[in-house]
C-alpha cells in the first residue's frame, strides 16, 4: 500500500516538473521573439533608406534665403533682415531702392557659415532714410561674384515702410574752431533728422559714424569714427547703454587722441537720452584691450 502511494506520488511530481518546465521555455520564447522585434524596430543609421535632407535640397539650390521680412510686409525704421546665406567669405550685400530703381541704401553684411561652403544665419538691421518715409520699396540681399564681381543670388522683393513721422536727434562731433586747443573730448552736437522709431539709440550711433557732411567739414567739425564701422547690437539696461561694433571701429585707428575722441562721441550721442547714464563699449563682445592708442 506503502509503495503504491510513493508510486503516485512520484507521478505528480513527475507531471509537475513537465508542466513548469514546458511554461518556463514558452516563457523564454516570447521573451526571445519580443527582444527580436524590438531590434528590427530600431532604425541602424547605416541603413537608411533615403538620404539626409541637405540645406542646399531643401532651398532649392538657392544660396541666399531671406525668412523674414516677407514680400508686402509692412515695416518700421530700423527693420530687420533675418535668413542663411552661403557665399564667398561669408560676405554679402543689403540694399534698399525707392521706385525700384533709385539706391538709397547698400551696406555689407555677413553670415556665420562656420565652414567653407555652408550655410550661415545672419541678421541685419536696415536703417531707413527719411527719403523712404511711407513709400513702398525693394529690398535686396545679394553677393558679388568673386570671379568678375557681377551680382549674384539675387533676392530681391517689395515692403512697405508704415512710418512717415520725422524727428530731430543730435550726433556729436569734435570741432577744431569750436575747440582750438584740440582736447579731443570736448565734442558739439549736430541735428539729424530719423525716422520716428523706438530705435532711437541705433539709429543715432549709425547717423554718428556717417560722419559730418562736406558743409560741417568745412566749418570745422571732424570725427573720429570709421565710416566703415558696423554697429552689432545695442542695449539699455539700468541706466547704461552696452553698445557692441564690429572690427571696423577700431581699423586703421591709432594715437591715443583719435581713441580719446572716438569714445567722447559715442557716449555723447547716447547720453542725450535720459535713460542712459553710462555707457559700456564693446567690439565683437570684447571690452577690454580695445580702441588701444
Amino acid at each position: 500500500m506503502f509503495n503504491k502511494f510513493l508510486v503516485i506520488i512520484g507521478t505528480v511530481i513527475l507531471i509537475a516538473a513537465s508542466i513548469g518546465w514546458f511554461l518556463s521555455n514558452r516563457n523564454n520564447s516570447i521573451s526571445s521573439v519580443d527582444d527580436d522585434l524590438i531590434i528590427e524596430n530600431t532604425p541602424d543609421p547605416s541603413l537608411s533608406v533615403s538620404p539626409q535632407t541637405t540645406d542646399s535640397q531643401e532651398y532649392g539650390g538657392k544660396n541666399i534665403i531671406v525668412f523674414s521680412p516677407k514680400p508686402g510686409d509692412k515695416v518700421g525704421s530700423p527693420f530687420t533682415v533675418k535668413g542663411r546665406a552661403r557665399v564667398f567669405e561669408n560676405t554679402f550685400m543689403v540694399a534698399i531702392r525707392e521706385n525700384s530703381e533709385v539706391e538709397i541704401y547698400k551696406e555689407k553684411a555677413m553670415a556665420n557659415a562656420p565652414d567653407t561652403g555652408q550655410f550661415g544665419d545672419f541678421e541685419v538691421k536696415i536703417p531707413v532714410p527719411v527719403s523712404a518715409a511711407g513709400k513702398k520699396i525693394t529690398l535686396e540681399v545679394f553677393n558679388y561674384s568673386a570671379k568678375d564681381g557681377s551680382v549674384e543670388n539675387l533676392v530681391s522683393m517689395p515692403v512697405e515702410i508704415t512710418v512717415k513721422e520725422t524727428i530731430d536727434v543730435d550726433v556729436f562731433f569734435t570741432n577744431s574752431k569750436l575747440d582750438p586747443e584740440n582736447t579731443c573730448v570736448k565734442t558739439f552736437p549736430i541735428k539729424r533728422q530719423i525716422l520716428k522709431t523706438q530705435g532711437v539709440a541705433y539709429m543715432s550711433l549709425y547717423q554718428l559714424i556717417q560722419g559730418p557732411n562736406i558743409g560741417e567739414l568745412g566749418e570745422g567739425y571732424d570725427t573720429g569714427i570709421p565710416g566703415n564701422a558696423i554697429i552689432n547690437s545695442i542695449v539699455i539696461s539700468n541706466g547704461t547703454a552696452y553698445v557692441d561694433f564690429d572690427e571696423g571701429l577700431e581699423y586703421g585707428v591709432a594715437g591715443s587722441c583719435r581713441v580719446n575722441s572716438i569714445r567722447s562721441q559715442i557716449e555723447a550721442t547716447l547720453k542725450q537720452f535720459p535713460t542712459v547714464k553710462n555707457v559700456v563699449i564693446s567690439i565683437n563682445g570684447k571690452t577690454e584691450d580695445i580702441l588701444q592708442p
